[in-house]
């Protein structure tokens, strides 16, 4: 699970900014069926005909997305800015999360029906060199997270998150508030890999679920990945008191910055809609 996972549902935006990291939400958005081939060949290894497959189906998702989903996206972008004016409350945040997994299942129902024909012809080496890679990204992880220098990549993703998702407004010393609350996380890293292998297992087995064409079985299963397990709880609630926190201690001239930012996101998402 991503440091800033429900913190991306607050935004409302994370499905399209979170490509790449792109500065550019019109730019990111309009090159998803290229990002996105590359980022899932990198996981399949795939050939040249999988590639080409991928890439008309994740157009077709697109289409599909820009036209129906968008306006969700919007509509909750709405949403975050209203909570944001009087203060967030644990509610307002879960009822953002919810709104956003809502539109998470919907772009995975339409996904479904597209990806089964690429997972269905995919050669067992394929399956194989998947394990690996999540394999390696475990490995990759532990190694951050377990060395004396864990706290601070955690503490500095969440505050590089911050500052995506909130803009350039912040000051100097939210930011460094922030990072200090984020360095004080008590984590059992441990738990939090063992949790990791558990999702990446249903993850396999939610694709392999779509190749024979269970689609909602697959769909619930990459549902259930959203959701931190038993092991991850107390690590997303530190996350989710600390989030809390800093939203709700941004002076008034902080708060206008924010929304300024939302308020371009949103006209980006308007002229996206357009196409």
């Amino acid at each position: 699970m991503r440091l800033i996972q429900r913190f991306m549902a607050f935004a409302a935006a994370a499905c399209l900014v979170v490509l790449a990291g792109c500065s550019s939400l019109t730019l990111a958005y309009n090159q998803l069926p290229t990002l996105a081939g590359f980022w899932v060949d990198g996981y399949l290894d795939l050939d040249r005909n999988q590639s080409r497959l991928l890439k008309q189906q994740l157009q077709a998702w697109q289409a599909w997305h820009r036209r129906e989903e968008l306006p969700q996206v919007v509509a909750l972008l709405r949403q975050a800015q209203g909570a944001l004016e009087g203060g967030v409350t644990p509610d307002e945040l879960a009822a953002l999360e919810r709104g956003a997994r809502a539109s998470m299942e919907r772009s995975l129902q339409q996904a479904a029906p597209l990806a089964a024909p690429l997972l269905a012809g995919l050669q067992p080496a394929q399956w194989q060199h998947l394990q690996k890679r999540f394999d390696k990204k475990l490995a990759e992880w532990r190694e951050k997270q377990s060395g004396d220098d864990g706290p601070d990549e955690r503490a500095d993703k969440y505050v590089q998150q911050l500052e995506r998702w909130l803009g350039d407004g912040l000051t100097r010393g939210t930011k460094r508030q922030a990072r200090a609350d984020a360095v004080a996380w008590k984590t059992d890293i441990p738990a939090l890999a063992q949790a990791r292998v558990a999702r990446q297992a249903q993850t396999i087995n939610a694709l392999q679920a779509w190749a024979r064409q269970d689609y909602a079985t697959g769909t619930a299963l990459l549902m259930r990945n959203t959701q931190p397990m038993p092991a991850e709880q107390a690590y997303h609630d530190q996350i989710v008191a600390t989030l809390l926190k800093t939203l709700n201690g941004l002076s008034a001239a902080e708060r206008q910055a924010v929304r300024a930012h939302w308020v371009d996101w949103a006209a980006e998402l308007h002229k996206l809609q357009a196409g």
